[in-house]
Order: C-alpha cells, then sequence, then structure tokens
C-alpha cells in the first residue's frame, strides 16, 4: 500500500506543507490480495468518499480523495487509507497528516501614536501573530529599512516579537515609522503598522542683532537691542537673556546707552516641556576712547640725573592707539620730545631724567584711537626719591607661648620699593631675639620663651634709608599649670611674680586711689568742729551788709530757707503737740525763743562783711557782749511779757541778719526768711549802695503779728560802737526797742527756759 500526492510523490508521515486555500488530492494504490481487497479513506477516523478503481496496468488498486480548499484547521489533519478482503484478516492501512503555510495573521507596533524626545534612545517594539513558520519583521522610515533589530519567538512559534533601538532627532519630525510582518513560505501580501513621529526637542535658540545695526560699529553710547529666534517644539515658554553667564533679563533685551562695561558675549536661553536650548555666543564689540587703566605706579621717586622709566597703561578698543606725553611744573608745561617715547600696544613708556629742582613735577600721558582722545590724562608725579615714611596700625595676633605674628600698614614708599624689617629684643636686657626682612609688613616670630615680654621695632627701608621705627611691647602666654596628684605635692618657694610696666602702673593707681579715699575720709569727719569751735572763739560782734544783694545772696536765702524748713520738720528739740483750738492761749501763756547758731557751714556765707561797713545797733552788741566769758551763744526773742507783745507786733524780721562776732557767740535772733527793711514799698532799680532792702516777710511767726517793713541804712561816718558794758538803746527806733538781745550764761539755761532750742549747725 503506497500514499501518493497529485504530483506522485510518495508520502509516508507527512503530506504538503500546503498553503491555506489549496486544493489537494490524495490517492492510495493497494497492491496483491484474493479476493480483491477493499480500500477505505478515513478522516480524523470518519470515513470519506473516495473514488476506487482498478489500474489493469499495474494489476492494483487505486483508491483517491480530494481536499479544499484547505484552511487553518486542516493543519494536521490525520488522513488513514485502509484495505481489507476477509473479515478474518487483519486490514492493512498507511497515514498522513497534512502540513501548511499560514501567513501572518496581524501586526502591531507597540507605543505607537505618542511623542517622543529628540536625542533620546528608545526601544520600539513590533509584534505579530499567526504565521506559520514564524513570520519576519521589517522596519521602515519614511520607506528606508532600518536594521539593527531583534527578533523573538513565542515557544509555540505562534508570535513573533521585532525590537528596534533607535534615536531620532528634531528632523525626524513628520516622519513616517512602520513595522512590517510576512511569511516567505507564503504568498501573501506583508502586514504593516507605523505612524508619522511626533519629535519634540529642546529650544533651538540663535541671537541676531537688531537689522538697523553694524555689529562692527557699535561705540559708547549707542542704543543695542537683540532678538532671539527660538525653534521648539513643544513652544517656550520663558526666555531668558545672559550676558558672561549672568541672567540679565527674563523678556527681550534692549541695551541703552551701552558702554565697555556692556560688551561682552550674550546668549539667550528658551525653555520648554523637554528642558532649556541656550544660543551659540554673540559677541557684543562696544568701541572707546582709551581711558588711563587702573592700578598703575603714579608716584616715582627719581632722585637727580637718575633715568626713570615712566610706563602709561591705557585701555582702548580699538587698541590701535596714538600716546602724547606732556611734562608739567609750577613753571611751565613742556612736551615731551618722541624720541624719549615707545609704544607697545596700548602702553608706552617715557624715558626721564631730572638734572634740576625745576624737572621735578607732573607728566600726563593722553591716547588717542579712531573712536576719540582721551579724556582724562594719565598722571604721574615725579618727586625727589627718599626714605619710605614709618609704617602705621601695626597689631600683634596669633599669641602663643613660643610664638606671635605681627602685621602692619604700609605708608608711603618714598617714590622707589621699599622692604620692611622686623627687630624683637628682650624688654629686660634688650638683647636682639629675632630679625627679619620681608617684602610686605606681615612677620611671624617663632621660638619665644612662654611668659616673656619683648620690644618689637618695624621699620620699612628702601634703597634711599630706612623709616623711623615703629616700636610696640608684646609678651607671650604663661606656660599652663600643671596638676599634681596629693602624693606629688611638694612645697616650693614661689617664685616673685614678675614686676612688669603694666602690673607697676596697675599698683600705683591702687594705691593712688586708696589714699585718696583716706584722706577724703578725715577731711569730711574731722575739719568740721575744729572750723566750729575756732568761729566761736574768733567771732567779735555783728556787721551789717551795706550792699544790696544780689543773684549769689537770693541764693544763698533760698537754701538757708530750705534749710530753715528743714529744720522746722526736724527739730533738735520737738516741743509737746499743741491743738489748734489752744493754740492762741498757749501762745500767750508761753514764751517763745528762737535761736540760731551761725557757725554752721552754710551761715559762714553770710557773715562777710563788706569793706568799711559801719555798725549799727552798737549798744545792743554790748550788751550782749557784757558776760564775755560765759556766754553760750544763744539770741533770743521774748514775747511772753505783755510790755513785749505789746510792742512786738510791729517788729519787722530780717531774713538776711546783721551777725554778731563776738568772741563768745555767733548767734542771731532774726529769722532766715527774706525781709524788705524799709518804710514803704521798694521800687527796682532804687536800691542805694549803702541800704539793705529785704523783700517783706509774708510768713507767719508764733507771737508776731502786723509785720511792717522797715529800712536800715548803713551811715559811713557813724562813731565807733561803745564798750560791751552798756547798751544804748536810743540806736534803736521806737517799734525795734522791744527786740532785745541778751546773752544768757550757760548756768541760766535749764528746762523751764520756755520753748529753747539749741541749733547747732542746722542752717
Amino acid at each position: 500500500m503506497v500514499i501518493r500526492d497529485q504530483l506522485g510523490m510518495e508520502r509516508t508521515t507527512v503530506a504538503g506543507p500546503y498553503s491555506e486555500g489549496d486544493n489537494i488530492k490524495l490517492r492510495c494504490d493497494v497492491y496483491g490480495g484474493r479476493p480483491t481487497p477493499t480500500v477505505t479513506w478515513y478522516r480524523d477516523g470518519v470515513a470519506m468518499v473516495a473514488d476506487t478503481k482498478y489500474m489493469p496496468l499495474g494489476k492494483h488498486l487505486r483508491s483517491e480523495i480530494a481536499l479544499g480548499p484547505l484552511t487553518r484547521q486542516d493543519l494536521h489533519t490525520k488522513l488513514v487509507c485502509r484495505a481489507s478482503n476477509h473479515a478474518r484478516a487483519n486490514p492493512v492501512e498507511q497515514s498522513v497528516q497534512i502540513d501548511m503555510n499560514f501567513a501572518p495573521l496581524n501586526i502591531r507596533l507597540i507605543g505607537a501614536h505618542q511623542p517622543l524626545s529628540a536625542g533620546r534612545r528608545y526601544d520600539l517594539l513590533c509584534q505579530s501573530a499567526g504565521s506559520r513558520p514564524a513570520a519576519s519583521i521589517t522596519w521602515f522610515l519614511d520607506g528606508v529599512r532600518l536594521d539593527k533589530s531583534k527578533e523573538t519567538t513565542s515557544a509555540d512559534g505562534n508570535q513573533t516579537t521585532s525590537t528596534l533601538s533607535i534615536v531620532l532627532n528634531r528632523t525626524d519630525a513628520g516622519k513616517y515609522l512602520s513595522c512590517k510582518a510576512y511569511n516567505t513560505y507564503v504568498q501573501s501580501d506583508a502586514l504593516e503598522d507605523g505612524w508619522q513621529l511626533d519629535i519634540q526637542y529642546v529650544p533651538d535658540a540663535s541671537v541676531r542683532l537688531g537689522s538697523s545695526l553694524d555689529p562692527d560699529a557699535i561705540r559708547e553710547g549707542t542704543d543695542v537691542y537683540f532678538d532671539c529666534i527660538v525653534k521648539a517644539h513643544p513652544a517656550v515658554y520663558k526666555v531668558e537673556w545672559k550676558h558672561n553667564g549672568v541672567i540679565v533679563s527674563k523678556h527681550s533685551l534692549v541695551l541703552q546707552g551701552v558702554s565697555r562695561t556692556t560688551a561682552g558675549n550674550y546668549t539667550c536661553v528658551g525653555f520648554n516641556a523637554e528642558g532649556e536650548g541656550s544660543s551659540p555666543t554673540f559677541e557684543l564689540n562696544v568701541m572707546y576712547a582709551p581711558t588711563c587703566a587702573p592700578n598703575q605706579p603714579r608716584v616715582y621717586g627719581v632722585a637727580k640725573q637718575e633715568n626713570a622709566e615712566i610706563r602709561c597703561v591705557v585701555d582702548a578698543n580699538p587698541p590701535d592707539v596714538e600716546f602724547k606725553w606732556t611734562f608739567n611744573n609750577s613753571a611751565e608745561s613742556i612736551d615731551v620730545q618722541a624720541s624719549h617715547i615707545s609704544r607697545l600696544g596700548t602702553s608706552s613708556i617715557v624715558s626721564y631724567t631730572p638734572m634740576t629742582e625745576l624737572d621735578y613735577g607732573t607728566l600726563l600721558c593722553s591716547a588717542t584711537n579712531k573712536i576719540g582722545k582721551q579724556r582724562q590724562p594719565c598722571v604721574f608725579h615725579i618727586i625727589a626719591a627718599g626714605r619710605p615714611d614709618q609704617v602705621h596700625n601695626c597689631t600683634v595676633a596669633n599669641v602663643s607661648m613660643t610664638s606671635l605674628a605681627v602685621r602692619c600698614y604700609e605708608g608711603f614708599n618714598g617714590g622707589l620699593a621699599q622692604s620692611f624689617f622686623l627687630e624683637l629684643r628682650d624688654s629686660h636686657s634688650q638683647e636682639m631675639r629675632f630679625n627679619n626682612t620681608s617684602p610686605v609688613p606681615r612677620f611671624t616670630v617663632p621660638n619665644l620663651h612662654p611668659s616673656a615680654v619683648y620690644q618689637l621695632a618695624v621699620y620699612a627701608f628702601n634703597s634711599k634709608g630706612r623709616s623711623e621705627p615703629y616700636v610696640m611691647s608684646a609678651a607671650t602666654q604663661r606656660l599652663p599649670e600643671k596638676q599634681m596628684k596629693d602624693s606629688e605635692k611638694v612645697e616650693r618657694p614661689r617664685s616673685p611674680l614678675p614686676l612688669t610696666p603694666t602690673l607697676s602702673i596697675a599698683i600705683g593707681l591702687a594705691a593712688a586711689v586708696l589714699i585718696g579715699s583716706c584722706a577724703i575720709v578725715l577731711a569730711l569727719k574731722f575739719p568740721c568742729g575744729a572750723s566750729g569751735r575756732r568761729n566761736k572763739e574768733t567771732a567779735q560782734g555783728t556787721t551789717v551788709r551795706t550792699s544790696s544783694p544780689g543773684p549769689s545772696d537770693k541764693s544763698v536765702a533760698s537754701k538757708e530757707y530750705d534749710g530753715n524748713e528743714s529744720d522746722e520738720k526736724n527739730p533738735d528739740v520737738i516741743p509737746d503737740t499743741i491743738d489748734s483750738d489752744d493754740q492762741m492761749e498757749y501762745i500767750k501763756r508761753r514764751q517763745h525763743i528762737s535761736t540760731i547758731d551761725t557757725n554752721s557751714p552754710s551761715r559762714l556765707l553770710l557773715t562777710t562783711t563788706a569793706p568799711n561797713q559801719t555798725f549799727i545797733g552798737s549798744s545792743m552788741a554790748a550788751a550782749l557782749h557784757a558776760n564775755h566769758s560765759s556766754t553760750l551763744g544763744y539770741c533770743t526773742l521774748r514775747n511772753g511779757t505783755s510790755q513785749a507783745s505789746n510792742s512786738i507786733t510791729n517788729v519787722s524780721m530780717c531774713h538776711m541778719p546783721s551777725t554778731f562776732t563776738t568772741a563768745s557767740h555767733t548767734t542771731c535772733t532774726l529769722p532766715r526768711h527774706p525781709v524788705t527793711v524799709g518804710t514803704g514799698p521798694v521800687v527796682p532799680g532804687t536800691l542805694t549802695p549803702n541800704a539793705h532792702h529785704w523783700p517783706s516777710y509774708g510768713g507767719t511767726i508764733a507771737g508776731v503779728r502786723n509785720i511792717t517793713a522797715i529800712s536800715v541804712t548803713s551811715n559811713q561816718g557813724s562813731p565807733a560802737p561803745p564798750p560791751p558794758s552798756a547798751i544804748a538803746m536810743q540806736h534803736l527806733g521806737p517799734t525795734a526797742r522791744t527786740r532785745v538781745c541778751i546773752g544768757l550764761p550757760e548756768d541760766e539755761v535749764s528746762a523751764d527756759t520756755p520753748l529753747m532750742m539749741k541749733r547747732e549747725s542746722t542752717v
């Protein structure tokens, strides 16, 4: 038994492969067998209709079946040809399976139809399924095949995946990217999937100068504006301008009145969702007239007949400049000859040799280019070379136990290059410990001794000599104290404390303050009592001031008034409290004695007697001094008697009393408040030189009422006072004769003396 296809090819196990839609024929040839066998075809166990006929030429039976058109369901269909001629005999059979090839069923480009970023690598996937055998996938960009893709097949062979690794740029925007799947064993059209690329990229910016401006003809003062041309997808949301890398504007850039500082590199930067894109730099060239370059030596010290090369450097754009030198002094201005001038780029050097004093002055250097002439020339002063100035503001820093640092500020160099020199000596022995030279006034001094005081001197020097020294002192730190255990502590004699100048000054100031404090305490304690005793012994009488009181007298009176109020508030002897209802009765029944001791310091201000001042009331003074040796110094004013009470109603009290300067006491009975003495009101400006005018006393004194004003005038020609043994009452006025001043012996002072108060040092 043999199974053959329509081409006569023998098929033993597989028939095909066939394509989908093919129509096929298979035949089964059976040889031998008696009786003639019966031939049957089975498809997956189901009998099929077959055309069987005897072939006499070959003497065999042929059974033929027809299949088609084939579909995907016919794949691996099993066809069996079976022959049998007797029921008891085993049948003979032959089988084959249908094998088929399929075209791809579908294709899909994964991640399609989404924007891609330029410059970024993407791995794109294209999948195809349903092809047998596995499909082949190819990539195309705008019809151009792309290589370097990788394909993988699923385990069942039904699905194929192709991976394309690609980097796109902004020029690929709008192109069509696709993948195609096909089966080379099947004659059919390839399947394709793709999309038009949406490429997003960072802004592509460029700077363009304003169309009306010439970039080679921009000079100082010109207005300049720039345009920033930006290409970007997506659109930019911000544009920045940068000048030499520094942001200067966030929008358009307009420069008004450009200067040399405006020149430089300009860039614009655009920002979008993909990032920021910077334009190529645009160099703005601003031309300007020459100016003097900074940081040039301006003073040159030159000796007579010494050649000096003065260098002048200018800043100019364009740098093609011409120089002119002029010498100027107080007498004349002269142009320097061209033979003495040399030029190199934007610098010029003049050789100058002063011969006389008139050759010292000022050299002026000016340059010119095509933009214009230098407005302010460079000024160089030619002076006679000399020694440098002294350094200043020197400080000592970084002081340790063994080292210190010195820093100073240099002065004028004298017109020549200067250096600096440091000397360090021991303050006690003046032995040199360190010296060093430096081009700058900064020094570090090592290898010093701890707790030592040093003297430092800093000099500046040049070829003409050295400056005056800057001298200062410095001390190194002390060694740290070592703490020992109790078992290691031993008694050592203490080293004497080093007596430094600073310590000596501190001890002297402390001693002076202590001595001064003791002297002040002793002066305040002892001289007051001695002065009081001396005044009591030397007082001889009462003088009446003949000059009108000035501002100082009023001030003293005011002070005494305050003192009197203080005495009334704080008396030495406090009387019994008197009810207001019994006040008048108490005044009538009791005698009042008011005493004032004029030995107090403030009272002495009122004892000054004017030159040639005469005495009034001399008989009263004589009566007061009758008992010269035993008087305590009380001046009393009695108002207890009826006669005195009747007469005292018209007595005037003087605030500025006559002071009795007797040998035994200096006590006055008059009140301390100002009272104008006179027969009438005092008119300002009518005061006489020899009269005392006191303001009327407006207060109330116990036992004294209706105080009137009287005028007491000193008489330069009055006779000398009578002896102390007589009291001449005729010298007193009729209203003042009741004012009685008496001297009480010490043994007459007792507790019965009514309201007697001894007030010492209370005024």
